[in-house]
């Protein structure tokens, strides 16, 4: 994916942890959407984390529309490495708290789908 929008966050976890909020069905639920499934949904490039190579996943989802997202792992944080996590996309309205949901599932606190209207819990 080519142009677009980037947002990029530090997040103080290793990078697996991250990959695995992208790729299990159950935790994209806790922070992504409750339909969304990036896998299948994958038009791109998909890389398991390798070490020193970026993790990528590129996807077209609904109602998100094409999105890349791509993991780096660096030394540092409370756990000896970060990911330093971005979203390549048309536009980043929301995306930002997507991140912050995304951050908070990884901490524990999955997002709360019945609590938001019912048009934000159906693609």
């Amino acid at each position: 994916m080519e142009g677009g929008a980037v947002l990029e966050r530090r997040i103080d976890l290793p990078r697996a942890i991250v990959w695995d909020a992208l790729i299990d069905p159950v935790l994209v639920e806790g922070w992504l959407h409750p339909t969304a499934r990036p896998l299948a949904g994958a038009t791109g490039e998909r890389l398991d984390p390798a070490p020193g190579e970026t993790a990528v996943l590129e996807t077209v989802l609904d109602p998100f529309g094409h999105i890349r997202f791509e993991l780096d792992e660096r030394d540092g944080g409370t756990r000896g490495t970060v990911t330093v996590f971005r979203v390549r996309c048309g536009s980043l309205a929301g995306w930002s708290d997507r991140v912050d949901d995304l951050e908070n599932l990884l901490r524990g606190h999955p997002v709360d789908w019945t609590a938001h209207p019912a048009a934000e819990r159906h693609a």
